[in-house]
């Protein structure tokens, strides 16, 4: 138990987002309050309640901005373990409970609330807002192990047999340059210290490309090609005779008119 207060602890989510949830938080305060007028808000008029509980919701967004954009990032800079979260937490909630408390008692002079109902509403936007985080960093952490990073695949070597499982070529994807086809063969051209190696196996570019669509700069640029992005120099031609010039392989690999405009986008996105 003592290992979970001690992980490491960081929210997620842009500064946009942050802003969005603080609004929502004070306008559900006002919202809730005024709509069900617990805490003795009943028995007040309608007219009495809607400035007070916009005041609850004023207060409220006021306190959490504080605490999120000017505190937050000087608080949280080093070593921030879900332990230290959770009384950051509990610390902004007794502050906003308190802020509630003085501006009801001082500028309304009503002594309808007690400190301890002040605080309550302090803790109703913060937990609600930190049990929302902690639910997005958990599926942010899940889909980050379920889904390993593209470098893993990378970084590993791939098999391509391309459709025949008699075929077993093992090489490290950084190392292929493109891929061809010529009727049921497919040719596999790599790029070493020694230049230019071609090896050739029966099967189907289209298998082979199945193969290896984990690695996204593997682009089927022709029926008969396959293109490494990073050995793209540059695209010359147009759209009816592109071509994409390599710069390590010395060759010029042809575009379909079918496949122009994503090759364009996929070499300036590259």
């Amino acid at each position: 138990m003592l290992n979970l207060f001690k992980k490491p602890y960081k929210e997620v989510g842009t500064p946009k987002q942050r802003i969005v949830s603080i609004l929502v938080f004070g306008l559900f305060i006002f919202l809730f309050l005024f709509l069900f007028r617990p805490f003795g808000l009943a028995e007040l008029k309608t007219k009495q309640v809607f400035f007070i509980t916009l005041g609850f919701g004023l207060v409220t967004t006021f306190m959490i901005f504080i605490f999120k954009y000017l505190l937050e990032p000087v608080v949280t800079k080093n070593n921030w373990t879900f332990g230290k979260s959770l009384l950051w937490v509990t610390l902004i909630a007794s502050s906003i409970g308190v802020a509630n408390y003085i501006y009801i008692t001082i500028i309304f002079l009503y002594m309808l609330y007690s400190i301890w109902t002040a605080i309550l509403v302090g803790f109703i936007p913060v937990t609600v807002s930190y049990l929302i985080t902690f639910n997005r960093m958990y599926r942010t952490k899940l889909e980050e192990a379920s889904i390993p990073a593209e470098d893993v695949f990378w970084e590993s070597d791939v098999i391509i047999r391309a459709g025949n499982p008699r075929n077993e070529v093992r090489l490290n994807p950084k190392k292929i340059a493109y891929l061809c086809s010529n009727d049921n063969y497919v040719t596999i051209v790599a790029i070493s210290k020694d230049g230019q190696n071609k090896t050739t196996i029966r099967g189907t570019l289209k298998s082979a490309e199945d193969e290896l669509r984990k690695n996204s700069r593997f682009l089927r640029c022709h029926k008969c090609f396959i293109v490494n992005l990073d050995f793209a120099d540059r695209v010359t031609g147009h759209n009816q005779n592109m071509k994409i010039k390599l710069n390590q392989a010395g060759t010029e690999i042809p575009v379909s008119r079918a496949k122009a405009d994503e090759v364009n986008k996929r070499i300036k996105k590259h």
